[in-house]
C-alpha cells in the first residue's frame, strides 16, 4: 500500500511543482506585435472609421452592427478593436464579410476560443484564441490585412494604452482580450499586456488618428463608456448582461447589434453626404489651360 501511495504521489507532486512554475512565454520573435506611427488614410471620399469596443461575450453584437452596415451599403475604411471587439475587427479587416462573420459566430463555442488551465496567472491561457484568429486569417500579420487595423492593449504595470498595428494578428488580439485575473497576461518583448479595455474601452480618438473623417463607435460595455463620446456616431446595443465567457446569449446580442446599427443608418447617410460635400469644397480648383494647336 505504501509503495502504491509513493508511486502515485511522486508524479503528482512533480506535476504540481511544474504547474506552479508556469509563467507566460516571452514573445520576442520578429513577428511579435509592435507599434509604428499611425499613417492617416487619405482619399477624396469620406474616410469612415469603426471602433469596436470591449465587452466580453456581448461583443457578438459587433457582428450584427457590421451586418446592418453591409445591408445598407456602408463600408468602413479603417477599423479599431478592443478586447472582444478586436476579435470581430480583426476578422473583418482580414476580408470576412457579414454573412461569414455571422455563420462563424453562430457556430463557435466557448471551447473553441477558451483554453482553461489549472495553473498560472489566470484560468485561461489564451493560446487557443490566438490560434483561432491566425487560422481564420491564414496567418497574415496586421499590416497584410485588407483594411488598416489597430489593436488596443494595455500595459499591465502602468495601464498605458498600446496600439498594435504591425505583427502577429492573433497574438495582438489575444493581448487585447486578456482580461486581468481571468486570462494570462501576454508577455511581448519583456512587457506584460492585458485587456485593452483597462486603458480605453472605446478609443474613438485612435480611428481619428488613422485618418477617419467620420468615426463610428460601438459601445457594448454594460455601464457605457465616456471615451465613445469622441466619435461622431455612437451605437449602444441593448445587449443581455452575461459573464465574459458565457456564449449562451450570442444570438440575442448579435440581433441587438443589428437593430441598434439600423437605427443610425439614416444619420450616417446624412453625415456621409455632408462630409463628402465639405471635402469636395476643400479640394483645390484646377484651372485648365487652353492651348492652340
Amino acid at each position: 500500500m505504501r509503495l502504491i501511495t509513493k508511486t502515485l504521489l511522486y508524479p503528482l507532486t512533480a506535476l504540481l511543482l511544474a504547474g506552479c512554475a508556469t509563467t507566460p512565454f516571452n514573445h520576442t520573435a520578429a513577428d511579435a506585435p509592435y507599434a509604428v506611427p499611425l499613417q492617416p488614410m487619405s482619399k477624396a471620399q469620406p474616410v469612415v472609421g469603426l471602433v469596436l469596443g470591449a465587452g466580453g461575450s456581448r461583443g457578438f453584437a459587433h457582428v450584427g452592427v457590421l451586418k446592418a452596415f453591409e445591408e445598407a451599403g456602408i463600408e468602413v475604411d479603417v477599423i479599431v478593436g478592443v478586447s472582444s471587439g478586436a476579435v470581430v475587427a480583426a476578422l473583418h479587416a482580414g476580408g470576412m464579410r457579414a454573412a461569414e462573420l455571422e455563420a462563424n459566430a453562430l457556430a463557435i463555442e466557448d471551447n473553441d476560443l477558451l483554453d482553461f488551465t489549472l495553473f498560472g496567472p489566470g484560468v485561461i491561457e489564451g493560446g487557443r484564441l490566438q490560434a483561432y484568429i491566425n487560422d481564420m486569417l491564414h496567418n497574415r500579420p496586421i499590416e497584410a490585412l485588407q483594411k488598416p487595423f489597430a489593436v488596443i492593449a494595455a500595459e499591465r504595470e502602468t495601464s498605458r494604452m498600446m496600439i498594435f498595428n504591425r505583427g502577429n494578428t492573433g497574438l495582438a488580439v489575444r493581448a487585447s482580450a486578456s482580461v486581468p485575473k481571468l486570462f494570462w497576461p501576454v508577455l511581448i518583448r519583456g512587457t506584460e499586456y492585458v485587456d485593452g479595455g483597462v486603458a480605453n474601452r472605446v478609443p474613438a480618438s485612435v480611428a481619428r488618428q488613422m485618418g477617419a473623417d467620420i468615426v463610428i463607435a460601438v459601445d457594448v460595455s454594460w455601464r457605457g463608456s465616456s471615451e465613445a463620446q469622441q466619435a461622431d456616431v455612437v451605437i449602444r446595443p441593448q445587449t443581455i448582461r452575461t459573464r465574459i465567457t458565457d456564449f449562451s446569449r450570442k444570438v440575442a446580442n448579435l440581433a441587438a447589434g443589428e437593430e441598434a446599427a439600423r437605427e443610425v443608418v439614416p444619420q450616417l447617410r446624412e453625415l456621409l453626404v455632408r462630409v463628402a460635400l465639405e471635402k469636395a469644397a476643400r479640394q483645390p480648383v484646377q484651372v485648365g489651360v487652353n492651348r492652340q494647336r
